[in-house]
């Protein structure tokens, strides 16, 4: 028998999942919390040996709870949030805190930018509509701000480039991660204009190297197989960042193909054959392999972690024990539809909005609150409130949609899944494998290995769709009629968003 591990380092949480080659079934899988800091409300950082730490722990329950031998692993692939900022000195130490995507720190410094017309040469560069917690931004900020810390770094990685060099050795990125560092999104290639659009053109030459999405790094050395009793001189591919790994481990490889996923983001994302800029200014183009792109219109304000922010602050008294899933599931069920008029944009994030439209400065509310909500109703009414999102995702994309699958943490959910699927009044198929980021890095090293010629072959065998969602007709119509006010509520908040920020900024220099 031959397995594969997948990997994905998460924000909230790290998973390892191991995989049968043969059919992709799961075997074991072990999660691990992410640990973050928030030294200022606005940053988001990570201690970089604590999360190497808990890849390595999660790796070890892994295996052990599998029974598998560490010699029947042919191959690891690792998946990592994109964005943020993975650096490390001239001997291979951190420079410094990771600083992870949600970090909004630099968002005066893209106001500026916005202002003198950059983030517009940006994103026609790069695909990519810039939030505070790109790296590149997040250099210059550095750079600016604190200059001892940008002095330390020798080579800018991402999360899971960092997991990848602690196996290997290796220093490398791929192409996928490189979209957003960002790149040169029509050469497939590292862009020296924007680093020095971004007044840091001595960090140009702080990239590692840059390899194909699902090509080997290295190998897993004698000390990391100590740490995570994988055997030394298993193969360890590229992996690619989460939005592509989602992609890639749904299947979802043909031009027309989309994934949804209910993460820490939500994430919608559609495979094309040529880059696809349109809307302008708003939501993120990502490599793909095969030649392919991925056109990414996300709701970075929150997926999951608005239902679990709603949760502990509303309903940490009501949903308690072992079975507390089911209970918020039971209970937001029983809640009616649009409960008493309840809506919440889901923007909790510090991060903002990247689409519908391009907005750091977006935050989540609640409109139409009054005594007789009840924490489920806010529970549901979160639940539609990224439904309504991934309407205002997709609808925004001049781009045929062929077939959408939804997966993530929160698409564990059936009635997320209802709700999604009536809000778009459209079917939407669920892989069975839970862990989609780290099936698709999985796939990577199964090609990787020689198990299959192609991606595609291996896709077809290992990828299982475990049930289609067809809308409800009647909720469906339901959510259709309510969309309009989600929609106009959102744009008339717009200018009270920068309000807010500037207020913000007047106290935090008083």
């Amino acid at each position: 028998m031959s397995y594969v591990l997948g990997i994905d380092k998460g924000t909230t949480t790290t998973k390892a999942s191991l995989f049968d080659v043969a059919d992709g079934r799961v075997v074991a899988t072990a999660r691990r919390p992410t640990t973050s800091f928030r030294p200022r409300p606005e940053w988001h950082e990570e201690d970089m040996e604590g999360t190497y730490d808990n890849v390595a722990a999660a790796i070890r329950e892994a295996l052990a709870s599998s029974g598998i031998a560490a010699a029947e692993i042919v191959g690891v692939g690792v998946s990592g949030h994109m964005g943020g900022l993975w650096a490390v000195d001239h001997h291979g130490n951190p420079a410094g805190p990771a600083i992870a995507w949600p970090d909004s720190r630099a968002a005066g410094l893209l106001d500026r930018w916005k202002a003198d017309g950059r983030v517009d040469r940006l994103f026609q560069i790069s695909g990519n509509a810039p939030i505070p917690g790109l790296p590149l931004v997040l250099l210059a900020w550095l750079k600016e701000n604190d200059p001892e810390f940008y002095g330390r770094i020798d080579k800018v990685m991402l999360a899971k480039d960092y997991v990848n060099y602690r196996l290997t050795g290796v220093m490398a990125t791929d192409e996928s991660d490189l979209s957003f560092l960002p790149c040169d999104i029509r050469t497939r290639g590292p862009s020296r204009e924007l680093f020095d659009l971004a007044s840091i053109g001595d960090a140009f030459g702080k990239l590692p190297q840059v390899l194909e999405i699902g090509e080997i790094v290295g190998k897993v050395s004698a000390k990391a197989a100590a740490e995570t009793g994988l055997l030394e001189g298993t193969p360890v591919v590229t992996g690619a960042g989460d939005a592509v790994a989602a992609a890639i481990g749904v299947g979802a490889l043909r031009a027309g193909q989309a994934v949804t996923v209910i993460g820490t983001s939500f994430m919608n994302n559609l495979t094309v054959d040529a880059p696809l800029f349109q809307p302008e200014g708003v939501g993120f183009l990502f490599l793909m392999p095969g030649g392919r792109w991925q056109r990414l219109m996300s709701n970075t304000g929150g997926g999951s972690l608005c239902l679990d922010w709603i949760v502990e602050a509303f309903g940490a008294k009501a949903f308690t024990g072992d079975d507390r899933f089911e209970k918020v599931e039971r209970e937001a069920r029983a809640a009616p539809p649009l409960g008493n008029g309840l809506f919440i944009h889901p923007y909790f994030n510090t991060s903002g909005m990247t689409a519908p439209r391009h907005d750091p400065h977006a935050r989540g509310s609640i409109f139409g609150l009054d005594v007789n909500a009840s924490p489920a109703t806010l529970v549901r009414a979160v639940m539609e409130g990224v439904a309504f999102s991934m309407v205002d995702c997709y609808g925004a994309l001049d781009a045929p949609v062929d077939e959408i699958l939804i997966t993530g943490g929160g698409a564990r959910s059936r009635l997320w899944r209802e709700i999604c699927a009536a809000a778009m009044n459209r079917p939407l198929a669920s892989p069975e494998a839970e862990e989609t980021g780290a099936l698709g890095v999985a796939l990577l090293a199964a090609c990787a290995s020689g198990a299959y010629p192609s991606l595609e072959d291996a896709a077809r065998a290992m990828v299982r769709i475990a049930e289609t969602v067809q809308p409800d007709p009647c909720l469906a119509e339901r959510y259709r009629a309510a969309y309009p006010l989600f929609r106009d509520l959102g744009a008339d908040l717009t200018p009270l968003y920068k309000r807010r920020a500037a207020l913000l900024d007047r106290a935090r220099k008083a």
